[in-house]
């Protein structure tokens, strides 16, 4: 079990979504505005479009975020920091920390795509990224917190069964993507406010290292109260399969495809529809194992508290080899609009359809704008929201230095919130690009 541990850690505290800081300054709606090696993660047909340089090679790139969808540093605060030397909560402190949680439970979601090599020359792009995607759910049943916070409304005698007391699957792996797009400009014969069609096709080749899902786990409580003394009971099962690569070697290999449309009309509009990581799993073969773990607890309670409680704790965790298994790939559906106002300001607008729940993905539509513009040439200065999809409300802004041959770009973004301790989650970006 301290496999599962391991792995589903990565998925408690990173997010990012491409490979640069230009993405999240956005908001993330960019697959209607990005060039070159930054469409590969969102419009493979976009690597075709003018971009201003034969060759671009990316050198840095990482968005690093933390968040989920309950607790802020001003909810820690409150409620964990005090100068008190014991910190008592009052029955409306628990109250309102129990509501601070959904009722879909508290979500721990991230993706991270970080940049270990990428360019792009004329209509094509390669890139190889690592990437950690993962999910973990808790507290869809919030009665054992009530119960934790509020037990003596409990009955007298009381037995009670939860199932999914946690999901949760993570895996990591080397992404290796490849991209070709061709500008159809015979089009404009045909629809002469429409210069290009521009259409590209993406693969991406996952070179695994690490996977865990949990299958199925269950908790069973109970409370037997007598005359002097009760007996408090609690017992916790789950299942996770798993392959972690002990050294160098991978445990799993898998593919998926992307594809993608863009056009312009009439100059001053772009329209984008791209289809990321279609049809995409991962099979691993290499170290399959199933993780079994059982935790049991008992404590005899004497009233009125007279005597010391005895407690008695066991736990058995087995391990078995199983057969290769797959997983999928989070896919998802990008529809997006841009238009040029002026020729130094853009406004981009964005549809965001995931296709399947792998891994944390939502299938919650998420919409979003965003706005670019540069006050002065080298200056770009970015700005975007999105609301819906796994992370509710982002709000970012961003901005960079942009020369002839390099470009730097950041970003910053905070969920559900307009002042970063606030915020349930705080996200941030950098890249260094050169340029030829």
């Amino acid at each position: 079990m301290k496999k599962v541990l391991i792995i589903l850690s990565l998925a408690t505290g990173l997010w990012a979504q491409g490979f640069e800081g230009v993405a999240l300054g956005l908001g993330d709606n960019y697959a209607t505005l990005s060039r070159g090696v930054h469409a590969l993660n969102y419009n493979p047909a976009n690597v075709a479009l003018p971009r201003g340089n034969i060759f671009e090679f990316n050198l840095i790139g990482l968005n690093i975020g933390l968040f989920n969808n309950s607790f802020s540093l001003d909810t820690y605060n409150r409620f964990f920091v005090t100068d008190e030397e014991e910190n008592r909560w009052s029955k409306s402190d628990r109250n309102e920390f129990l509501d601070l949680i959904p009722d879909a439970g508290l979500k721990l979601n991230s993706q991270i795509t970080a940049n270990a090599f990428g360019f792009a020359f004329n209509n094509f792009a390669l890139a190889v990224q690592p990437v950690v995607v993962g999910q973990i759910n808790t507290f869809k049943d919030k009665t054992l917190l009530d119960m934790g916070f509020f037990g003596d409304h409990v009955t007298k005698n009381y037995e009670r069964n939860f199932d999914d007391v946690l999901q949760g699957s993570s895996f990591g792996a080397v992404k290796v993507s490849l991209a070709y797009a061709y500008p159809f400009l015979q089009i404009q014969k045909y629809l002469p406010d429409f210069p290009y069609l521009a259409v590209g096709i993406g693969v991406n080749y996952y070179i695994s290292m690490a996977v865990a899902q949990i299958e199925n786990s269950a908790a069973w409580v109970k409370r037997t109260q007598f005359d002097d003394y009760e007996v408090d009971e609690i017992s916790v099962d789950m299942q996770a399969k798993t392959a972690l690569s002990e050294g160098t070697s991978p445990v799993g290999k898998g593919r998926s495809f992307n594809f993608g449309l863009a056009t312009q009309f009439k100059e001053k509009w772009q329209f984008s529809l791209s289809f990321i990581d279609l049809g995409g799993s991962v099979h691993y073969s290499e170290k399959t194992e199933r993780h079994k773990i059982n935790m049991y607890g008992k404590a005899i309670v004497y009233h009125p508290f007279d005597e010391d409680p005895e407690t008695e704790d066991s736990s058995v965790d087995t391990t078995e080899t199983i057969e290769p298994f797959d997983v999928d790939v989070p896919s998802k559906m990008r529809l997006g609009a841009a238009y040029q106002f002026k020729k130094n300001l853009v406004f981009t607008a964005e549809y965001v359809q995931g296709l399947d729940h792998s891994f944390g993905n939502s299938t919650t539509p998420r919409i979003g704008a965003g706005v670019f513009y540069m006050p002065l040439w080298w200056l770009p200065l970015r700005g975007g929201f999105s609301l819906g999809g796994n992370n509710g409300f982002i709000i970012a802004l961003g901005s960079g230095i942009d020369l002839k041959y390099m470009t730097i770009d950041f970003s910053y973004a905070m969920k559900n919130a307009l002042w970063p301790t606030h915020s349930e989650g705080l996200f941030t970006g950098i890249s260094l690009m050169i340029k030829l």
